[in-house]
């Protein structure tokens, strides 16, 4: 990415020839070391291509890089001038404008013309030209030039990664161990037996006999991995205000993915009064006439589970007494919009997870990171005997440098990123195929990417880094039934005992549900191994 703009410098009176000198001699300074202070290579650097002066006008051409930005380029040039030129001649600046700027990239990129200072934009030789408005002092000085500029980097790294949210490298998985896999999706079974019901597009009921055996593996997994590492339970809210969401970050890059939620207009019911008199006549409700009694959205359904925990330390400043925090969450759901991706109960708008959160300084973060990596493999291979593998994957959103690094980079685990769990489903097909592996829980390392937007710090400012994992319970089971059956006699020994520490719920069979005999059938079969 180039930056090239006109800098106009309006000094209070007339420029004599001593000062020009003088400002040819701060020139050669500014192109020799200021404007490349803070860089390793020149064409991060900013330079002053050429100059004249108008009387007390310095007009200057300038070309930045990515590291010198224009706007930084500009108030170095202002400093110095000021401060070596006003003592001496007691000459002041009135003014400091920059026009004509254009950011220059390889990549195409689609940048909104409603964007502030974005005036123009053009592709000349497969290269993007943006063009912006004047900006004075103030405008460079404030942060919403740098969100710009920050906004088209952004833009750009995505186009480099090839259009794709994540970059996916195995980093270990366990020995094959079925030899005859189950063909039998056990979505379908769940349904035909009656343990589930759909309530509406990805949102299902949960059974009785269903809900066991959720809450036996939340317990095995909570027993197992989480409560020896000392995590503690806390209870969070799974609404939030629209601001955690632009702290978080989650409004930018997933909001086509988030459900929000809004207030009504009034508590005052005889307001609803027309309405309510319609619904009571025709029997229906009218979502677009419902929506002129409502407020917009000012709150976001829970979406990562992970954003109140931030949120909550937010300007506090704590000290190494209570480092590093582990907390966990698993009081309510998590709302998606998975769009057509929606299949069973393991891709839901609604679905149910632990959620394990922590904060430290980064030696804390990373070492709770791997002591929980060991947890979830040792839970993964001998708990639960899963043909499972882990894999390192980079959200764009997590890359802190400047430039995206080429995917064929080393992996170091120790920096911020994401590690996915993944369990093969035989009825989806072959293990040789990905798109057969389900995502079943991941861990991630943050970096200061939450702490520093809440403002999160440590009483001797050192950083303050922050760790998650999900644990969704519902892919979980899925992974295990996929590969183990409905048998109770197939399934891993920990898990039947702790399915077993209390009697098995009656399954509910009327008259009319299971829908069909053969569900009915097989229910019965099911439940055979189910009676202790």
């Amino acid at each position: 990415m180039i930056f090239t703009g006109t800098l106009e410098i309006t000094f209070n009176k007339p420029l004599n020839n001593e000062m020009v000198n003088d400002i040819v001699k701060l020139i050669e300074f500014l192109n020799r070391d200021y404007l490349k202070r803070g860089t390793r290579k020149a064409e991060e650097a900013a330079s002053i291509k050429e100059y004249k002066i108008n009387s007390n006008v310095l007009i200057i051409k300038i070309e930045t890089g990515s590291k010198v930005r224009p706007d930084e380029a500009s108030l170095r040039i202002k400093n110095v001038l000021a401060s070596n030129l006003g003592p001496k001649y007691k000459i002041g600046i009135r003014n400091l404008v920059l026009k004509d700027v254009k950011v220059i990239m390889e990549s195409k990129i689609s940048i909104s013309l409603k964007l502030p200072f974005v005036k123009n934009i053009t592709v000349e030789d497969g290269k993007n030209l943006i063009e912006l408005s004047e900006l004075h002092e103030d405008d460079l000085r404030k942060p919403v030039f740098l969100r710009l500029i920050r906004l088209i980097e952004e833009k750009e790294k995505r186009a480099k990664w090839g259009g794709k949210a994540e970059h996916w490298t195995l980093i270990k998985s366990s020995r094959i161990k079925i030899e005859k896999p189950i063909s039998e999706d056990p979505n379908k079974i769940l349904e035909d037996i009656g343990w589930i019901k759909r309530m509406s597009i990805g949102q299902w009921l949960f059974t009785p006999p269903l809900t066991h055996l959720i809450n036996a593996l939340k317990k095995l997994f909570l027993d197992e991995v989480v409560k020896p590492l000392g995590f503690q339970e806390a209870i969070f809210p799974k609404i939030y205000p629209l601001e955690v969401g632009l702290k978080t970050g989650h409004l930018k890059g997933v909001i086509n993915s988030m459900m929000f939620a809004s207030l009504p207009k009034s508590y005052d019911i005889s307001e609803y009064e027309e309405l309510i008199d319609y619904m009571y006549v025709m029997d229906e409700i009218e979502p677009e006439e419902l929506q002129k009694y409502l407020k917009p959205p000012t709150y976001f359904l829970c979406f990562a589970q992970c954003e109140p925990f931030y949120w909550f330390f937010e300007n506090e400043i704590v000290d190494d007494s209570i480092l590093p925090v582990k907390w966990y969450d698993m009081s309510g759901p998590s709302y998606r919009w998975e769009a057509g991706g929606i299949h069973g109960i393991e891709r839901v708008i609604e679905f149910h997870r632990i959620e394990v959160v922590w904060l430290g300084k980064p030696e804390q973060v990373i070492d709770v990171r791997n002591k929980l990596l060991e947890g979830y493999e040792k839970f993964m291979d001998q708990v639960l005997d899963l043909e499972w593998r882990m894999a390192w994957v980079t959200p764009w959103f997590y890359e802190q440098s400047g430039t995206v690094e080429e995917e064929e980079r080393e992996i170091n685990i120790n920096v911020p990123g994401t590690i996915d769990f993944e369990a093969w489903l035989p009825y989806r097909g072959p293990r040789e195929d990905n798109k057969n592996w389900l995502e079943i829980g991941n861990i991630s390392i943050h970096g200061t990417k939450f702490t520093e937007p809440f403002k999160v710090k440590h009483n001797k400012g050192e950083t303050l880094w922050t760790g998650c994992s999900g644990f969704g319970t519902e892919r979980w089971l899925i992974a295990l039934l996929a590969q183990k059956g409905f048998d109770i006699d197939n399934w891993p020994k920990k898990f039947v005992d702790y399915v077993k520490e209390t009697p098995f719920p009656q399954s509910i069979s009327t008259v009319s549900y299971p829908k069909t005999k053969e569900g009915k059938v097989l229910l019965d079969k099911i439940l055979s191994k189910f009676r202790w």
